[in-house]
């Protein structure tokens, strides 16, 4: 008897055909499996140029992509975080300062000024508002010193339960403090300080208390500090016999971190109020046995919202409010609310007013100086911003140099160039019909790197004549030979007309023009730089104009940009900044070329409309009709699955009775005697 081979088939295409039990042709001779596969080829061939065309638009994907990458780069001239953005006058500026007095001033020049050397006379800084409190630290001013018995006291008192008795001790001043004057500069006070330090030392003090120079105002002082690991209460004063010095204690130096209880602080909820102007800010803290300084210096910073701040000279200890504005418009006041608090503070004023700063500006080619008040240390005037550091006279002098603005032009030209020559060689390119996308069948007889070599000859020509890109081009090139207007009038155009125009024919000409080779596709060239140059030296205004110029014409969103008064108002790069814009988004947007949310070829390679079962309710864009190829592809599927179960079907019906039949036959012939 014939035996039977059976094989057990799953697909994914048909519930109905899973688990079939196939039977292929041992009784009747037939290769079931090539047979079906024939029989439903028509089917495959569906799904293979479905998947064709799916990968097809796959393809076109990236190459928008990478596209989109090319133009977002470009964008980089447009967008302000950009270190290459082109669109403020700062990037057109030929002209830069030098100050030879850094320590005076320093400035920055803009494209305006006049070029030459500026005299500057810094007669008075703007100053805020400030309002300033006595020291909290033991300072002597040294002029003090120099008309001082030759003895100063040192009183220790003991901090111990039960306290031991006072003690005093003295140090000797009459050789290092003479009654002679004493220079006022840095190294003698320095000197001075280290001299005192010395004789402290004599008499063991110099582990308990250090002298320091301090400077302050203009003033020389002697500044006592008291070490942290002295318990004892320390006081200084001079001989009884002279009094000149009221006694004063010695503490371990005012900073932000000392304690407000050290500096006689009414313990429990103080107060007072700041005015700013005519604004005012009741200032509210709690003094506890660990409130600082600090505390309420932010507390005060927080109450007035930073426009009145409180601060602490290390140095000299005092504190002090000041005003964030400066100039004579700045004034601060304060009033106490809680007894004792201004004592604490060191402060007797309770007003200020700030100051303005005075500079006299000799410009280029005049012999009289200009007088100018500012209320701030930071100005501009002339096309100069100043930037006034301590009083003094300094020479700013203003070179204008065209070389950066010219590089800066011939930077963004050969970067317009790069991603022109890639649009117009993808839309050029040309498709060739023997290389499409491989069907699975092709690929199991390929290598690898058969494959890849396919692939990139399969992609080329994928966005020939696009619709997208030639527009983008086309308005790209536009936007170099549209005139650009001061302002447009469409009855009389011309009298607005900026002076400069692109080119490089006629004396208006900036030098520079499109190629005149066709296969550039619209490349720049610059074909004159002298012409370039000229323009940018003499004629800067309308040279930005042309350029970078913004129209103040609010857009009509009903109509084109193209063609509208904002457009012909709007210079060269302001233009392209819009139109790319409408293509690919807003610069700094989606720089992987995967972005969404605006510009029309993001949109249309990126944003997936159609969800449905269908496929057919999108906007057809790129996912839309890839997600059309998908549900196609797997209906083709579903249809070759439910083919093959029909068909195996019916080759296993023919086995079988092919199978009954060589029973029947079989069986004959053992009856009549012709079996073997």
């Amino acid at each position: 008897m014939t035996s039977i081979y059976a094989s057990t088939t799953s697909t994914s295409g048909s519930t109905a055909s899973a688990k079939l039990l196939r039977i292929s042709g041992m009784a009747s001779g037939i290769d079931t499996d090539a047979v079906v596969k024939s029989m439903v080829s028509n089917y495959q061939a569906k799904i293979d140029k479905a998947n064709q065309a799916k990968q097809t638009l796959q393809w076109q994907q990236e190459g928008y992509r990478d596209i989109i990458k090319g133009v977002k780069g470009l964008q980089d001239y447009f967008d302000p975080l950009s270190s290459k953005y082109m669109l403020s006058g700062n990037t057109l500026n030929i002209n830069t300062a030098a100050s030879d007095e850094p320590s005076v001033l320093s400035g920055t020049s803009g494209s305006d000024a006049k070029a030459g050397t500026y005299k500057v006379d810094v007669t008075k800084l703007a100053e805020q508002a400030k309002i300033e409190g006595t020291s909290k630290s033991a300072i002597v001013e040294v002029t003090d010193l120099k008309n001082w018995h030759t003895t100063l006291n040192f009183n220790f008192t003991s901090t111990a339960t039960p306290p031991t008795t006072p003690t005093t001790k003295s140090i000797d001043l009459s050789t290092i403090v003479p009654n002679a004057t004493l220079l006022p500069n840095d190294a003698n006070m320095s000197q001075l300080a280290a001299d005192i330090n010395g004789e402290l030392a004599k008499q063991s003090l110099n582990e308990k208390i250090s002298a320091t120079y301090v400077n302050d105002g203009g003033k020389s002082y002697i500044k006592f500090v008291k070490a942290s690991t002295t318990s004892d209460d320390v006081t200084l004063s001079t001989n009884t016999d002279i009094g000149v010095l009221a006694t004063t204690t010695i503490n371990g130096g005012i900073s932000s971190s000392s304690l407000l209880s050290t500096l006689k602080f009414p313990t429990g909820l103080n107060s007072f109020n700041l005015t700013n102007g005519t604004t005012s800010s009741l200032v509210s803290f709690t003094v506890g046995s660990s409130t600082t300084v600090q505390n309420l210096m932010d507390q005060v910073n927080s109450a007035t919202g930073g426009a009145i701040t409180m601060n602490i000279d290390d140095a000299t200890g005092k504190l002090s409010f000041q005003s964030k504005q400066f100039g004579s418009s700045s004034s601060i006041g304060i009033t106490t609310g809680t007894t004792g608090v201004l004592d604490s503070l060191g402060m007797t004023a309770t007003t200020a007013v700030g100051k303005d700063a005075i500079v006299a500006i000799t410009a280029p080619g005049q012999t009289i100086a200009t007088t100018t008040t500012q209320s701030s240390n930071k100005f501009t005037t002339n096309g100069i911003s100043y930037n006034l550091v301590s009083k003094g006279t300094a020479n700013l002098t203003v070179t204008g140099n065209s070389d950066t603005v010219v590089a800066n032009v011939k930077k963004f030209v050969e970067d317009y160039n790069t991603i022109i020559s890639t649009i117009n060689t993808k839309l050029t390119e040309k498709k060739d019909k023997n290389f499409t996308p491989l069907t699975d069948d092709q690929r199991t007889s390929m290598s690898e790197a058969q494959i890849t070599t396919w692939e990139t000859k399969a992609k080329v020509g994928i966005l020939r004549k696009d619709d997208n890109l030639n527009s983008l081009l086309t308005q790209l090139r536009g936007t170099l030979y549209s005139p650009v207007y001061s302002s447009y009038n469409s009855a009389d155009p011309k009298t607005g007309q900026v002076s400069l125009n692109f080119g490089s024919f006629g004396d208006s000409s900036i030098g520079i023009e499109t190629s005149g080779d066709v296969t550039d596709g619209g490349k720049l060239v610059i074909k004159d730089d002298a012409k370039l140059k000229s323009a940018i030296e003499n004629n800067l205004e309308e040279f930005k104009k042309l350029f970078i110029g913004a129209s103040s014409t609010d857009p009509d969103t009903t109509k084109p940009y193209t063609g509208s008064k904002q457009y012909n108002e709007d210079g060269i790069f302001k233009r392209m900044d819009n139109i790319i814009r409408d293509y690919v988004a807003a610069p700094g947007l989606g720089k992987d070329g995967t972005y969404t949310l605006s510009g029309y070829m993001n949109i249309f390679i990126n944003k997936q409309y159609d969800n449905s079962s269908t496929g057919s309710g999108g906007k057809n864009t790129l996912p839309d009709q890839i997600y059309g190829k998908t549900l196609s592809i797997t209906k083709f599927k579903t249809q070759l699955a439910d083919a093959q179960t029909r068909y195996y079907a019916k080759f296993t019906a023919l086995e079988k009775a092919m199978n009954t039949l060589n029973s029947q036959q079989s069986a004959l012939s053992s009856m009549m005697g012709t079996s073997k």
